[in-house]
């Protein structure tokens, strides 16, 4: 394997894209916010977002060999390091959240709550709710990620104790935008998840159905952005942010076409992220 091959997939595979896509939300949050950014606010964004995902792939490490074959095998050195990797993010992730306030570490207790809810099985979650990980009720699974990530301009906020509209205004945009990326995902691990007992909703309707839903998400996400801009509360050079929205429909139409494989879709759905501090930064120059 080359140099390139393995920075590729250690890049996408090794869950380093979506943790930079994380930094890449705080960004333009922060961009929004008229702050330039500083550089612990974007390490503990990569920090928690790594941490979460290393919890999920140590929790789903034996469904993901049938969906995920590929990234499984390349993940499989280091499957029993995944656990000190995760409590190394999370522990350094509020060391540097307490150096900053008290209020931001507090706040930053919710994702570390809503991974472990949402991938580690729980006797009294199975004996109180009937399922013992939150992915295992249908659409519970793509709303705590989405919600999960629609916290990122609460916290940013938080982080500078500065409380604008315009910042949580973005939080259902952000919202919107990952309930398309979790549903899209979902459609990939469509037998996995059937096989496993995991409710999603391409198991429910069915990748015709899901991608219906989808297509409104979008749209729905484009013309909030769109509102928000139209009305003052975010300003002008967030309006590209809506390029997302076409960016979507190509990509899912490209995953539909057979025409690619699996790291190819995920640095495509997941790289989303990671343009929206690009695409911010250039608008407000």
């Amino acid at each position: 394997m080359s140099l390139a091959s393995k920075a590729y997939k250690e890049l996408v595979y090794g869950g380093h894209l979506l943790a930079l896509g994380t930094s890449s939300m705080a960004l333009t949050v922060a961009i929004v916010l008229g702050r330039v950014p500083s550089w612990d606010l974007l390490l503990m964004a990569y920090l928690f977002s790594l941490g979460a995902y290393s919890i999920n792939r140590i929790s789903d490490f034996e469904q993901d060999v049938v969906s995920h074959p590929d990234r499984t095998a390349y993940l499989k050195s280091r499957k029993g390091a995944l656990k000190g990797i995760a409590a190394g993010c999370f522990a350094l992730g509020y060391v540097l959240a307490l150096t900053r306030n008290l209020i931001f570490f507090t706040a930053l207790l919710i994702p570390l709550v809503l991974a472990v809810a949402y991938s580690v099985s729980s006797g009294k979650m199975r004996s109180t709710l009937g399922v013992s990980r939150l992915k295992e009720i249908t659409l519970v699974k793509n709303v705590t990620i989405s919600f999960g990530w629609s916290l990122v301009p609460v916290l940013v906020v938080l982080y500078y104790l500065d409380l604008p509209a315009a910042v949580l205004g973005l939080a259902p945009f952000v919202f919107l935008r990952l309930m398309v990326n979790t549903i899209f995902f979902d459609q990939r691990d469509l037998d996995a998840d059937a096989k496993f007992g995991v409710k999603t909703l391409p198991v429910k309707l069915g990748l015709a159905g899901s991608s219906r839903v989808m297509d409104l998400l979008d749209l729905a996400s484009g013309a909030y952005i769109i509102g928000l801009v139209a009305v003052g509360i975010v300003p002008f050079f967030a309006l590209p942010l809506v390029i997302f929205v076409p960016y979507s429909f190509a990509y899912r139409a490209y995953a539909k076409s057979g025409k690619h494989r699996d790291s190819l879709r995920d640095l495509a759905a997941d790289g989303e992220y990671l343009l929206w501090g690009v695409v911010t930064y250039i608008g407000h120059l």
